[in-house]
């Protein structure tokens, strides 16, 4: 590790650090107002306020975390479990005669009630407690089917599939994203530019699209500053339905924080105290109310980061910082977010490959730490299966199912760690485990 946690860097390894922490932060999260627009039927400008609402909450919830929550360079972003029920209730309300706007003002409802979950358990010292259960099986679980889940859309984007509205693989933009991997590993073999590979790779793979008459034109802004807003949706409407799925998508979130803090533990070198996990879900919390208020989709802490830093060695917390006032920034600024939104999709994918990979080296890694005995291998590869089997089920099948069921038994992801924690500490409890618990209780 080049810069640990409370390093810092000089001024100008943090100035272009921070830029990478941005850059990456917006590309990660940027599809996601544009797919939400796309299904809920927003007006152009519509998505634009948008997205410049999940920029700018985006960087006010990762710098409140940073600062005061669990401490560490992790970025909260959308929830592919949210934005995933965010869509599917859309085109369910929309067929039983609902408006889609009507879903969105419920959504707000319904985060609000999911961030008042999530302080709950913060503030009553609940979650540092569920960390217990993500032992190396269970996180190297959740780590390895976290990053076959993102292999499709990964290739998928490398190979141009969906650029500009292409269904078939673009031989031109496939060979420009095999370019921009191989300069992000080369600039990674070198000492003194190895921290920003990634940011290069981006830079260096839009000014190629810039070059070859790819890129897309940037939007024209109406006004030079816009203020973020409360209720993008509209007044809050109670749908019982829409709040109960929150809710509990909410409480399967919670393994979402506890694995990734566990996985920034070990990129950043550092192991997590119990205060952090429960501070984290204490701002974990805020964050959602602040989703909830601004009508953006669910903000987690996710786990590219760690990956990030795995790639960068770079885990300073002080470029971070500057990078989440910057996010802020750009919300604020309808011509930068909307210039930063024209980065070409396959850029991004390709540029962060290497990055991704690091995902599956944490999992690979947790799976080495634990002995592979046949009590361990039903475990493991039971998940495994489980999880990447769902993955292949067509989404259509489940639609007959309730929207909850429908999410849990469709996310391959979120039911193998599900399985995978009732295989490790239900049914194969291993017996050194139910001794000692009984020996505390007898205690």
């Amino acid at each position: 590790m080049k810069y640990g946690l409370y390093d810092r860097p000089p001024v100008g390894t943090s100035i272009l650090a921070a830029l990478q922490w941005m850059i990456v932060a917006v590309s990660s999260s940027v599809a996601v107002p544009l797919m939400i627009g796309d299904v809920y039927g927003l007006q152009v400008d519509e998505i634009g306020n948008l997205m410049q609402q999940t920029m700018f909450f985006i960087g006010l919830a990762s710098f409140l975390q940073v600062w005061i929550g669990h401490r560490y360079p992790m970025l909260e972003g959308p929830a592919g479990l949210w934005w995933g029920i965010f869509i599917i209730l859309a085109q369910l309300g929309t067929s039983a005669g609902l408006h889609p706007r009507e879903i969105g003002q419920s959504f707000q409802v319904g985060m609000a009630m999911a961030g008042l979950l999530f302080l709950l358990f913060g503030m009553m010292g609940w979650i540092g407690k569920l960390q217990r259960w993500f032992t190396p099986l269970v996180s190297g679980t959740y780590m390895i089917l976290l990053a076959i889940s993102l292999c499709s859309n990964i290739l998928t984007g490398m190979l141009g599939i969906g650029f500009q509205h292409s269904k078939e693989v673009q031989p031109g933009v496939a060979l420009v994203s095999i370019g921009i991997v191989a300069l992000v590993i080369w600039i990674m073999r070198t000492k003194r530019f190895s921290s920003f590979a990634v940011l290069f790779g981006m830079v260096g793979g839009w000014v190629v699209y810039a070059i070859l008459g790819w890129t897309e034109p940037v939007r024209p802004a109406e006004q030079l500053i816009a203020w973020p807003s409360f209720f993008f949706w509209g007044a809050p409407r109670w749908d019982w339905g829409v709040v109960l799925t929150s809710m509990l998508t909410g409480f399967v979130l919670l393994t979402n924080l506890v694995t990734s803090t566990v996985v920034m533990g070990k990129a950043t070198e550092t192991e997590p105290t119990e205060k952090q996990y429960n501070r984290g879900g204490v701002f974990t919390g805020v964050s959602h109310l602040l989703s909830g208020l601004s009508g953006v989709v669910g903000m987690i802490p996710l786990s590219l980061a760690a990956a990030v830093i795995q790639t960068t060695r770079m885990a300073s917390r002080l470029p971070f910082m500057m990078a989440m006032i910057g996010m802020m920034l750009i919300g604020l600024f309808p011509l930068v977010a909307h210039f930063l939104a024209a980065l070409p999709t396959p850029v991004a994918y390709a540029a962060m490959f290497i990055s991704y990979t690091q995902l599956l080296g944490f999992g690979l890694k947790d799976y080495v730490t634990v002995k592979m005995d046949e009590r361990t291998i039903t475990v493991g590869g039971s998940s495994l299966l489980i999880g990447i089997g769902v993955m292949f089920v067509p989404a259509t099948a489940w639609q007959h199912l309730p929207p909850l069921a429908s999410f849990l038994f469709g996310n391959g992801l979120l039911l193998g760690v599900l399985v995978c924690l009732l295989l490790e500490h239900v049914i194969f409890r291993q017996p050194e485990a139910a001794k000692k618990q009984k020996d505390d209780h007898a205690a």
